[in-house]
């Protein structure tokens, strides 16, 4: 298929109808309900299948048929989300409401959600080396930092050498809710680069434990002058992702957090595709 410009999308009903058209069915239209091919056409770009009769459009079921504006207006909103525009300063480029466009988005990140739950289900195991941290994310105490800060999120995170990033809201930082975690999605005999922390005193019973101090050994390596710590750089990343959002509402933080792992993991990608792409699919339980 030949790729569309997104801005071209997103002034153009048809060209967007047709690249979203495409992506959902890939030119091989087939019943949602039992996958058979032999349909027959309803009006209003609906279909019914000849041998289950269920009658369905053509983004019935997916997170597009979620939206009841049109999907040249949904290309614009995506191309600006991709971009990392936040919802307060589009009303002023699309002629839509604030609250539109906040509830778009979260179906956006919500669809990332989805997707990221079921990539660690595939996923194999993270090996090799691997580094292990744990951050405090937002509070509603002013100028209170620290372990003891009250309302914060609290996020643990494993960085692949590869560049890549899983996350994980947690309740607490101790031994028997990390542990489990690091057991269930890395493999055994990796070696783990951790602070000197105590929950990660067992590591050494699964792989290699090195432990790094913050501010000693800088997390560099003099041979290549690579960050050995690279997850202090997805921390930092993250919470300057965050804070030009100017604030989540803590009921959708794991929203948030993952579109921010989707974004680091793909930053060298077609955010805009990728999205695309997750929204032609099946909603879990539609």
């Amino acid at each position: 298929m030949r790729e569309f410009d997104p801005i071209k999308l997103a002034s153009d009903g048809k060209k967007s109808r047709a690249y979203f058209r495409h992506l959902r069915w890939s030119g091989k239209r087939r019943c949602p309900r039992c996958r058979c091919r032999f349909l027959y056409y309803l009006v209003d770009y609906r279909f019914g299948c000849r041998r289950c009769r269920y009658k369905f459009g053509e983004f019935t079921g997916t997170y597009i048929g979620e939206f009841n504006f049109s999907l040249d207006k949904l290309a614009h909103l995506m191309y600006l989300f991709a971009l990392g525009v936040p919802a307060y300063r589009i009303r002023f480029y699309v002629p839509l409401s604030l609250t539109t466009i906040e509830k778009t988005f979260r179906i956006f990140r919500q669809a990332i959600y989805n997707e990221s739950l079921l990539k660690l289900k595939e996923l194999k195991k993270l090996s090799g080396e691997l580094e292990i941290d744990e951050a405090l994310f937002g509070g509603h105490r002013k100028g209170k930092r620290g372990w003891g800060s009250e309302g914060k999120n609290l996020v643990f995170g494993i960085y692949q050498r590869n560049g890549k990033v899983i996350t994980f809201p947690v309740s607490d930082r101790k031994h028997d809710t990390l542990i489990p975690l690091i057991k269930l999605h890395t493999k055994k005999g990796s070696l783990y680069y951790t602070d000197d922390h105590t929950a990660y005193a067992a590591l050494n019973l699964i792989g290699k434990h090195q432990i790094i101090l913050h501010g000693k050994e800088e997390y560099v390596r003099d041979e290549d002058a690579t960050h050995i710590n690279g997850i202090e750089g997805f921390w930092s990343y993250a919470k300057t992702w965050l804070y030009h959002y100017r604030g989540v509402p803590k009921s959708y933080f794991d929203l948030y957090l993952k579109e921010i792992e989707f974004r680091f993991n793909h930053r060298n990608e077609d955010i805009f595709r990728i999205l695309a792409k997750m929204m032609v699919k099946s909603v879990p339980n539609s």
